[in-house]
């Protein structure tokens, strides 16, 4: 209703730890069949949703946006720089392994 929640399927790892932060319990863990990831963080009630950040500011993989419906921005607590900087060191470690 106030908030959309995007959790990057990439970055999740399942911890679970965002399924716990989240005062309303709406967060879950899916379960998947895949060799490197076991489960990772679903919304399945995106309406109820409040955009508190709780899930985001918990999130140690940065897997996890809010964005306010009303005002269509950004409203969590990693912002875009950090994880684009992120990327980037990422991506110049992985070149230079």
């Amino acid at each position: 209703m106030f908030a959309r929640i995007e959790i990057d399927r990439s970055r999740c790892k399942g911890c679970g730890i965002c399924t716990t932060a989240c005062p309303r319990m709406l967060l879950e863990l899916e379960q998947v069949s895949d060799e490197f990831v076991s489960s990772f963080a679903v919304l399945p009630s995106q309406e109820k949703c409040v955009g508190c950040t709780q899930c985001a500011v918990m999130c140690p993989d940065l897997a996890i946006d809010v964005y306010s419906r009303q005002k269509n921005e950004f409203v969590g607590v990693t912002g875009r720089a950090f994880r684009l900087y992120s990327n980037k060191v990422v991506s110049l470690l992985e070149r230079l392994s």
